[in-house]
C-alpha cells in the first residue's frame, strides 16, 4: 500500500487534465456528422487516443510509483478486482432499478445504443480505465486526500464529473448519469483504501471489459443478421 501523504499539486497539471474529457466531450459530439460509420469509429477512437497519451505524460509518473507494489501482489489483487467489479454491477443495477421510475419512456429508449456507438464506445473503453482514473480519481479525488473538508468536497466532485463525463453516452440526459456518479464514487473510495491507482485500473478495466465483449457480439450480430 503506497502512501503518498500529502501530494504536491500543479495548477497546470491539473487544469490540463481537467480538460482532457471536456475537449473528448466536445470532439465527440461533432463526431456524429460523420457520415461514414468507419469514420466516427477512427476519428473517436483517435480523440480518445490522443488524451490517454497526454494524460501518460503529465501523470505516467504516479502510475510507475504504484506498479511495483500492485504487481508484487497481482494475482491477490486481480481477484480484489473481480469481486469488486461484481460488486460495483450490484450496485449500478440497484441504482437503475431506483431511478426507473423517473425516467419517461423516451428517456429509457434513448440509452439504446446503435450498434455502431456500441463498437464506438467498446474500442474507447480499452482506454478509458487509465485516462478515467488519472483524471477523475487521481487528479480530481486522491490528490486533494489530507486537506481538510477539501476532500470530501473533491470525493464529490470527482464522483459528479465522472457520470457527467458520460454525457455523450445518454445524449445529455443527467438522470441516467447517475448511477454513474454513484460508480464514480465507489471508484474513489476503491482508490482511498487501496492506496494504489492500479487497483482502480484493474477493476474498471474488468468493469468495461463485460459491457466491450457484449458490444462486439452485438456489433457483429448486427451484420450477420442483416
Amino acid at each position: 500500500m503506497t502512501d503518498h501523504g500529502r501530494i504536491a499539486i500543479s495548477p497546470v497539471k491539473t487544469i490540463v487534465a481537467i480538460l482532457v474529457p471536456i475537449i473528448e466531450l466536445s470532439l465527440g459530439t461533432l463526431t456524429t456528422k460523420i457520415p461514414s460509420d468507419l469514420g466516427k469509429v477512427s476519428v473517436t477512437v483517435l480523440i480518445f487516443l490522443v488524451g490517454l497519451l497526454a494524460l501518460l505524460y503529465l501523470y505516467g509518473g504516479v502510475l510507475k510509483a504504484d506498479w511495483p507494489e500492485f504487481r508484487a501482489h497481482l494475482w491477490r489483487n486481480l481477484g480484489i478486482a473481480v469481486l469488486l467489479t461484481i460488486g460495483l454491477y450490484g450496485v449500478l443495477s440497484l441504482v437503475r432499478l431506483g431511478l426507473q421510475p423517473f425516467m419517461p419512456a423516451a428517456m429509457l429508449l434513448s440509452a439504446q445504443s446503435t450498434a455502431t456507438l456500441s463498437l464506438i464506445g467498446s474500442l474507447t473503453a480499452l482506454m478509458a480505465p487509465f485516462s478515467e482514473e488519472i483524471v477523475f480519481r487521481y487528479v480530481l479525488f486522491y490528490q486533494w486526500r489530507n486537506r481538510g473538508l477539501l476532500t470530501p468536497v473533491m470525493f464529490v466532485v470527482s464522483a459528479v464529473a465522472f457520470g457527467l463525463g458520460h454525457w455523450n453516452n445518454f445524449g445529455g440526459y443527467v438522470l441516467q448519469m447517475i448511477p454513474y456518479m454513484v460508480i464514480g464514487a465507489v471508484f474513489s473510495v476503491i482508490y482511498w483504501i487501496s492506496q494504489n491507482i492500479w487497483q482502480n485500473i484493474a477493476t474498471h478495466f474488468l468493469f468495461d471489459f463485460v459491457q466491450v465483449f457484449a458490444a462486439v457480439i452485438m456489433f457483429i450480430l448486427t451484420f450477420v443478421m442483416a
